[in-house]
């Protein structure tokens, strides 16, 4: 007997693939698929019949007969950063602690933010933790309509709707001025990224308010494409070659950046650390206390503000229509190498 070849393994049907087919939301497919969803005879019975068609099986993980799924979805955008992979852990700990398991969403372009709504809708998460930048608002408006909280993680969201846990942006633009001004440093630039990030607008403007208000002015500015030791790099050599006096003091968005922007100094300018350039980031990452940098950094409490997101979560879990929280946590900055009195 001629042994046949096994079947093709076939791609997973998503909700997003009947969205598409079916020209309607993902929100629409997913009260569609839920017997108590609001969705008209009609259009129920053509999204069913496009789910049919394509062999679509809604996950039933979350929506069996406990009201709750015991997950916690992440939505993450930067990995670059090492920092949110001691986040993450953190996270997860912390996420278990209440017997809950995490789903790590990762979002970097529009398609995966969709990917990312499919799956809030199919996993039916019992909250999410958004650690990124800005809240995809098809993932706010996902979350909303099945009574999910949402909490964001290091960035500000007041108008959201979210719980919010993070720190002062601007205060750490002002804290990095009043540090390289009370050292004696007297040219300061500042380098981050080119986006619109609130938490990256917010820092820049801390900084160059605290400098008019000592009675200084910014005396360069690079930017990144985005949050990252290559962008660091790049955006110092721009920043020290287009300048014909160079600054004697760096601002940077983060540690990371940083990172790559003493590299720059020392290896393709030569310029010593912190003698003629000081440095001061922000973050205090892994690397930051090693002897190759040895960073002046600006520090938040991750962990505190870690367990005071998962707390604030599983209240509104457990007790429903609890009014969002917004926690503004005090960070300090922690003297290293990178920056000494001078002058």
């Amino acid at each position: 007997m001629k042994k046949t070849d096994s079947a093709p393994a076939t791609k997973r049907v998503t909700i997003t693939d009947v969205a598409r087919e079916a020209n309607v939301s993902i929100a629409a497919v997913s009260r569609a698929m839920n017997p108590e969803g609001s969705s008209s005879p009609e259009m129920r019975r053509r999204i069913l019949e496009v789910a049919e068609r394509l062999g679509y099986k809604p996950n039933r993980l979350a929506r069996g007969i406990k009201s709750q799924s015991s997950l916690i979805g992440i939505l993450v955008t930067n990995f670059e950063n090492p920092v949110y992979l001691a986040i993450l852990s953190e996270f997860s700990a912390a996420i278990q602690r209440h017997n809950c398991h995490t789903l790590l969403i990762n979002v970097n372009t529009e398609k995966s933010i969709s990917e990312a709504v499919s799956l809030v809708m199919e996993y039916h998460v019992d909250a999410l933790i958004v650690t990124s930048a800005s809240v995809p608002p098809e993932l706010v408006e996902a979350c909303a309509r099945q009574n999910t909280p949402v909490a964001i993680f290091g960035r500000d969201g007041e108008d959201s709707g979210a719980s919010v846990v993070t720190c002062d942006d601007v205060e750490m633009g002002r804290m990095a001025a009043d540090h390289l001004i009370d050292h004696g440093y007297r040219r300061l630039a500042y380098v981050g990224a080119s986006t619109k990030e609130q938490a990256t607008l917010d820092r820049k403007r801390g900084f160059i308010e605290r400098l008019e208000q000592r009675g200084l002015t910014l005396h360069g500015v690079g930017e990144g494409h985005r949050h990252s030791y290559d962008a660091g790099y790049e955006a110092t050599c721009e920043l020290l070659a287009s300048t014909e006096v160079i600054p004697d003091s760096i601002f940077y968005f983060d540690d990371i950046m940083a990172c790559g922007g003493m590299d720059a100094i020392r290896h393709e300018f030569s310029h010593r650390i912190p003698q003629d350039i000081g440095i001061v980031g922000v973050d205090d990452i892994r690397f930051a206390s090693s002897k190759s940098y040895d960073l002046t950094t600006i520090c938040q409490p991750f962990t505190e503000m870690v367990n005071k997101t998962v707390s604030l979560l599983f209240v509104r879990i457990k007790q429903g229509d609890t009014a969002p929280d917004r926690i503004i946590m005090p960070c300090h900055i922690t003297q290293r190498g990178t920056t000494q009195h001078v002058g």
